[in-house]
């Protein structure tokens, strides 16, 4: 099997979810028409969030490189109090303000995963907030090298075996991938996902459920824009280790080897949801993490010659380095959930893959009112229209990223900062957390 050439993609990153160029700022003739946030119906706890940074010494300060290391409970704090402060309010039973701690890496031990579950509920309690969890399933893990000095455990750019150097993101620099259906790395998956994560939780979930309390718990998202991806070295796609363990090689390639790898990543989200619904979370309390190349934007591409005609959205979007099948994102253990960075066609296309798989509730778990990087306006709708957007439409949990991010000199300046945390997002949020 001869390897295709994927240097094309480069000036694609523009439509992923987590990267971009810069957009046009909004006029009158452009913006999306608003969307007010509707009443709340059913008794089904809707949870408004924002992540808090773990992995460095402080979270307004996102790490960058590895290996991630446990965040100090008092900073952690110390932002989720910002948070409630600025809002000022908590919201009710119907509508709560919540806090996602994460990423909780195979970089942390066994107890440093452990400590920021308990970090997390701590601050939950002392703020009457909620508190979620987001797990890296997979990118940060240079400290295991138990896992990654084993060649079986990392993945290969193509079928003659040649290693992996590091994973290609545009904001972060982790080490090689691993390999997904590598038989140690399907056995530590589990085990950290039951015994470790799953089951601190389910302690601290029972002991809220005796005091009348169980809503303190948001939930916790499995993954964080679980995709194969790019070498960082070759930008090449990885995932011939994983084809090879299924019985791929040069003279047996797959027939579709986007799907293959779709499918290779699915079964992936599956292990880890299943793991944490075997250490005692409820189903409807863990979401993935998928991002996603839109159909829209993919037309663009094609009608303005970027892409050629002859390749198919299936193709593509399992290609990019950083997207994949918005199909991946359904799992038979969790809810679904997507980065939701308000690309052109998104909401509209998670909509028609929920109907498909059952209409079921979702989140976003990750996102805000930005196509990346920037200018601030540049998505042309306001925060209530981008919440509404998803809480309108069955989300149970909308997770915003940015906010603290840089400090306090950056909170007018840096364009994520001022959507997120702006007088006209603050006013959307106490209009959604008053209901």
């Amino acid at each position: 099997m001869t390897r295709t050439s994927f240097g094309f993609v480069a000036g694609l990153l523009a439509a992923l979810s987590g990267c971009g160029r810069a957009q046009p700022t909004s006029t009158a003739d452009d913006r999306i028409p608003e969307e007010a946030l509707r009443p709340i119906t059913g008794g089904e706890t809707r949870y408004l969030a924002f992540q808090i940074f773990e992995g460095g010494p402080d979270p307004a300060i996102p790490f960058d490189r590895p290996p991630l290391v446990y965040t100090p409970a008092v900073k952690v704090a110390a932002m989720a109090r910002d948070i409630v402060a600025t809002i000022g309010t908590t919201g009710s039973q119907r509508a709560m303000l919540a806090v996602i701690l994460g990423p909780i890496s195979f970089d942390h031990t066994d107890a440093e995963a452990r400590q920021i579950i308990d970090d997390g509920f701590a601050i939950a309690r002392a703020e009457n907030i909620a508190v979620g969890f987001h797990i890296d399933d997979s990118m940060f893990w240079s400290k295991r090298t138990d896992l990654m000095g084993d060649p079986a455990n990392v993945e290969w750019t193509d079928f003659a075996g040649t290693r992996a150097s590091g994973l290609k993101l545009d904001w972060a620099h982790p080490p090689a991938r691993m390999c997904f259906n590598a038989p140690s790395i399907r056995s530590e998956v589990t085990r950290r996902a039951r015994d470790v994560i799953g089951a601190r939780i389910r302690s601290h979930v029972a002991t809220l459920q005796t005091e009348g309390k169980e809503s303190l718990f948001g939930g916790v998202i499995a993954g964080w824009e679980t995709h194969m991806g790019h070498d960082v070295s070759t930008d090449s796609p990885v995932g011939f280790h994983a084809l090879a363990n299924r019985g791929f090689g040069p003279g047996n390639p797959p027939a579709d080897v986007g799907a293959e790898i779709a499918s290779i990543v699915a079964e992936f989200v599956d292990l880890w949801t299943t793991g944490l619904t075997q250490g005692g979370i409820n189903p409807a309390r863990i979401y993935t993490h998928v991002s996603f190349l839109t159909r829209t934007k993919y037309a663009e591409f094609v009608a303005t010659g970027t892409v050629p005609a002859s390749m198919t959205y299936e193709t593509l979007v399992n290609r990019l380095p950083s997207s994949q099948h918005p199909s991946v994102a359904f799992a038979a253990s969790a809810r679904p959930g997507f980065s939701t960075y308000p690309t052109a066609g998104l909401f509209e296309q998670i909509a028609e893959e929920r109907l498909l798989h059952g209409n079921p509730a979702w989140a976003s778990s990750e996102g805000t009112n930005l196509l990346p990087p920037g200018p601030a306006g540049n998505s042309n709708m306001s925060m209530e229209t981008y919440l509404a957007r998803s809480f309108n439409h069955g989300a149970t949990l909308v997770t915003v990223y940015s906010w603290g991010i840089g400090g306090a000199s950056l909170r007018h300046t840096n364009p994520f900062r001022i959507v997120t945390e702006g007088p006209e997002a603050l006013a959307a949020y106490r209009r959604f957390l008053t209901q």
